[in-house]
């Protein structure tokens, strides 16, 4: 019977171990900098902003994708694009997403764009909440505000050549 319990105790002190070890990996992971939401912009834009808005702003799409069922959302989606490198998408009326790849005068609040130098990132925003780097040299840096918006900054060769804010409201 004391055997049967010692062998309890242990397997339960092993499982408590590893979710305390799994959690606190996970905050390793992502400890970073949490933005307020009115940093999470591009171009003026945020997650939330009426397709009545953005067209005030920007006026109409040079392109705009024909609207279709998001599979994940359970809700219509489309897509506008501006130039060739400014793209956001709508969920119903709403921008949910929207990135830009391009050197192209679209910014952040803080005036961070593609083609500034990567360390220009962190100086600005501190440390992301998640950072992947990856073998070719690409590296995503991710921040979020206190909801799970996120926006994304990925470099490559010492650059910023992608910005995109992604939505769950």
């Amino acid at each position: 019977m004391m055997k049967r319990i010692f062998c309890l105790i242990a397997v339960f002190i092993i499982a408590l171990s590893a979710v305390t070890a799994a959690a606190y990996k996970d905050q390793i992971n992502r400890d970073g900098h949490v933005l307020q939401r009115s940093d999470i912009a591009l171009g003026g834009l945020m997650v939330g902003t009426t397709r009545a808005q953005v067209e005030a702003i920007y006026g109409s799409p040079t392109a705009r994708t024909e609207p279709r069922m998001s599979p994940a959302l359970d809700e219509m989606m489309d897509e506008y694009t501006y130039g060739t490198s400014f793209k956001i998408i709508f969920v119903k009326d709403t921008v949910m997403y929207l990135n830009t790849n391009a050197h192209n005068g679209i910014a952040t609040p803080a005036d961070v764009t593609v083609g500034d130098p990567a360390d220009k990132i962190m100086q600005t925003y501190g440390k992301p909440w998640r950072d992947t780097k990856y073998e070719d040299g690409r590296e995503n840096l991710v921040y979020r505000d206190p909801y799970d918006i996120a926006i994304v900054f990925r470099t490559e060769q010492g650059k910023i050549t992608y910005i995109g804010i992604v939505g769950y409201e």
